[in-house]
């Protein structure tokens, strides 16, 4: 989005700086050249970013301009740390040189005194806006996906159509894919005529961005909501963690047709999944999926589970939600590393099952990983395409009795590496990436696929930022144990899901002289 920045407006049209300005015209001056300047952005600029003064709301005229043409943010800061900011700005420029920057309401003997009563005068105005974002002690990038958060939240995103794919199973329930539909919860909510009085489970994560703007719309809309935040990460997947949500249903004295709403990423999903699956013998669950691992995965086909310390998901059920709310601009919130790692998923379906898919992955790498302006419509019909391949599978076998365990491919080694590394160390798209280097590499070694198919399987992983090769101190016997505790494990045996070509694997047996050398190769000791 282009951006307009008044003051700089102001000084190109008066070729002079803001201090020169105030030196030799006054303030009057400079407040009429500041109103000309965002009258001409307003009226120019659709869809832009206007970045303002602190004193343009001084002006009622400007208040009315602001408040009819554009959703306001207020950046609210402690004068004290606003002060803090202006110094270091002056001791940076005048250490490169530039010369002493002024600041010209700010110039009598305590600065500090002066901007509080400048807040203090213009608090009020400040107030009018449709947001207020806070930026003590964030940073830039933190102060960006907060303030990104509210306009999804409020429905200010939208423009594509939404993909809607149902899912044949038990009583079936949709999953959506809406660019923005966070914002449209309430929309969706009513269409599931559930109770008024809804239940939402976050992490400390997601609950900085979202808890806020979503209560509040819920609340406008009529609704009841309540807000249960658990620490973000891997390591809340735990019976300590599902206990604590447990009791606080129990104190909110949560009812059987009342639903719990899984605010979050994988983590958040499987946890709260499960406890929807085992509270009270099952109440409504609705699935908000944020990151785009737990969008095209995690969050699709009911595995609800919590970890156990001797291995990942031993402990879970098969429970499907009343609804999956896909929403990919909640990808723009997320740290690069996060969002990155659920490629690793994607491309996994391009693997197993659907080829042309994975060379639309190869064409569109580059543009795909792009933070500030990802391309919204590809992204969201891959994110769609995953979805139907789930889907798919899933119909056919709901309990992975059988061809559903395509879906781990890369999972053996993954699960293994995350649980001998500890839960947190590695993501678990990061984790699945290794593994399907790994595994791919087995099914070389065993003249399943070509080597062709294994580069092009590690030059897309490594195109889309994802590990290809281990790091830290695991060791390749502590992987072995690990393996024999997967889930896939029958008679002893590993079921490995080994890739013939893309877009098709087998699941089959290998023998250890197979299994040995290809894990000691990728987790030898680090010298």
């Amino acid at each position: 989005m282009p951006l307009y920045d008044i003051d700089r407006l102001v000084e190109e049209e008066c070729g002079a700086s803001i201090p020169t300005i105030f030196a030799h015209y006054g303030e009057q001056y400079f407040r009429a050249c500041e109103s000309r300047a965002l009258s001409r952005a307003v009226q120019t600029a659709r869809g832009a970013v206007i970045a303002t003064g602190g004193g343009v709301v001084t002006c009622s005229e400007n208040r009315a301009l602001m408040a009819e043409h554009g959703v306001r943010i207020f950046l609210d800061v402690e004068p004290a740390t606003a002060l803090e900011r202006l110094q270091a700005q002056h001791e940076t420029i005048c250490a490169q040189g530039i010369g002493p920057e002024t600041r010209p309401l700010l110039a009598g003997a305590d600065p500090l005194a002066g901007l509080h009563t400048l807040f203090n005068a213009r608090i009020h105005w400040y107030k009018e806006a449709e947001f207020t974002c806070s930026t003590q002690q964030k940073s830039t990038e933190q102060v960006v996906q907060e303030m990104i958060a509210m306009f999804i939240a409020a429905g200010e995103l939208g423009g594509v159509a939404p993909l809607v794919r149902h899912v044949r199973v038990g009583e079936g329930y949709d999953v959506v894919v809406d660019w923005g539909g966070i914002g449209r919860l309430v929309h969706y909510l009513t269409q599931l005529h559930v109770p008024t009085r809804v239940f939402i489970v976050t992490d400390s994560n997601v609950q900085r961005l979202y808890a806020q703007p979503v209560l509040q719309s819920l609340t406008r809309s009529g609704f009841t909501p309540h807000l249960y935040t658990i620490p973000a990460g891997e390591t809340s997947k735990s019976q300590q963690q599902l206990s604590a949500i447990y009791d606080w249903l129990l104190e909110q004295r949560a009812e059987r047709k009342e639903a719990i709403i899984a605010l979050g990423g994988g983590v958040v999903g499987d946890l709260v999944g499960f406890a929807a699956a085992t509270y009270l013998r099952g109440v409504p669950l609705i699935q908000l999926p944020t990151s785009l691992l737990a969008q095209v995965d995690a969050a699709i086909g009911g595995k609800t589970g919590i970890n156990h310390p001797k291995g990942k998901n031993l402990i879970g059920a098969f429970y499907h939600p009343r609804l999956v709310l896909v929403d990919p601009s909640a990808l723009l919130t997320l740290p690069l590393r996060e969002r990155t790692e659920g490629w690793a998923e994607v491309v996994k379906y391009g693997i197993i099952l659907d080829a042309e898919l994975f060379a639309q992955l190869e064409a569109n790498a580059r543009a795909l990983r792009e933070v500030s302006s990802p391309p919204v419509e590809l992204l969201c019909r891959i994110i769609a395409r995953c979805i139907d391949l789930k889907a798919q599978i899933i119909e056919e076998d709901e309990r992975e009795q059988g061809r559903r365990a395509i879906l781990n491919y890369g999972h053996t080694i993954a699960h293994a590496l995350e649980n001998v590394a500890g839960y947190g160390e590695w993501l678990h798209g990061e984790a699945v990436s290794l593994g399907m280097v790994v595994e791919a590499a087995m099914a070389r070694k065993s003249a399943m696929l070509t080597g062709d198919d294994m580069r092009r399987q590690n030059q897309l992983l490594t195109a889309l930022g994802l590990p290809v090769t281990s790091s830290g101190s695991v060791q390749a016997q502590d992987i072995l144990e690990a393996i024999q505790l997967d889930k896939k494990v029958t008679n002893k045996q590993v079921r490995w899901i080994m890739p013939r070509r893309i877009g098709e694997v087998t699941i089959t047996h290998l023998p250890d002289d197979i299994v040995l050398p290809v894990v000691t190769e990728y987790f030898a000791e680090k010298r």
